[in-house]
């Protein structure tokens, strides 16, 4: 089992899956991608090696109400697809760099077969019991919203939170 911590979150991938700590840890990023200003990255890429996840944590757990506004003014979609598109970018860097070290996550951007490539927003909440429909109403806004955002590169995004992960993904967080 490959383990990555971030933040409070610790994300627990099978063990012949490529897996990167891609906004912290990798180098091509760090000295290369986040040179170019303003540039954004996702906290995890893995490759099951049939589909790319470029995965984006927020736990706004015990910071509510700090939180809220981001997630109702649209600031969380705005981030969560900008990181998605420069991520992509810097994988598309890193193809044309001939970078080993992300060759498995560029790989399926360019197979013959295509390759599904989603998007998830772990969204940790504070949930309240009463109000759960309402959360779940909140999380298919904001699915709908980022999907159409980056309908343009055809990803898949999904916003879950650790105890909602479904089955077929594979990978789990604690």
């Amino acid at each position: 089992m490959i383990i990555i911590k971030e933040g409070n979150l610790t994300f627990q991938f099978p063990s012949d899956w490529h897996v990167c700590k891609y906004d912290g840890e990798n180098h091509f990023y760090y000295n290369q991608v986040r040179r170019c200003e303003g540039t954004k990255a996702v906290d995890i890429i893995a490759y099951s090696g049939n589909e790319l996840f470029m995965i984006e944590a927020k736990d706004f757990r015990d910071d509510r109400i700090n939180n809220k506004d981001r997630i109702l003014k649209g600031e969380l979609v705005v981030e969560v697809t900008q990181k998605v598109r420069d991520t992509i970018a810097g994988l598309y860097g890193a193809f044309h760099s001939f970078n080993e070290e992300l060759q498995p996550f560029y790989r399926p951007f360019f197979a013959e077969k295509r390759q599904p490539i989603k998007i998830v927003l772990l969204l940790e909440e504070d949930r309240i019991p009463e109000k759960a429909k309402h959360f779940k109403y909140r999380r298919s806004q904001l699915r709908k919203t980022i999907n159409s955002h980056l309908k343009f590169l055809n990803v898949h995004c999904y916003v879950h939170n650790h105890s909602d992960l479904p089955k077929h993904f594979q990978w789990r967080v604690k």
